[in-house]
């Protein structure tokens, strides 16, 4: 299955409906496309930083002292907003053979 992710739903809509195989059905978060292709989208940013305590218990109260804060590893965690859509994102991802990035690079 080819997974189109666009940038946003109306963006979303407009890919599907231009495709030749468009007579699909739209679900929760995506559109399925008459061949078993699949159209989703973002919502905004998914993802977002973890917080400074993620890293350390420390961090959660401010101090100077700990200033600057640069991990190693950066963390990203689902945005609480948009977590519903990043979990089909992720299982369509799992499923597809190929993936299409229709947004902003």
């Amino acid at each position: 299955m080819k997974l189109y992710i666009a940038e946003k739903p109306s963006l979303a809509r407009a890919l599907a409906s231009a495709l030749p195989q468009s007579k699909g059905a739209k679900e929760d978060g995506c559109i399925t496309l008459a061949n078993g292709d699949v159209v989703s989208w973002c919502i905004g940013h998914l993802l977002e930083l973890a917080e400074p305590e993620h890293y350390n218990p420390d961090y959660k109260k401010w101090r100077l002292e700990h200033l600057p804060i640069v991990p190693q590893d950066w963390h990203y965690q689902g945005k609480t907003q948009t977590r519903k859509q990043l979990n089909i994102l992720v299982k369509l991802i799992k499923k597809a053979s190929s993936l299409v990035h229709v947004g902003d690079p």
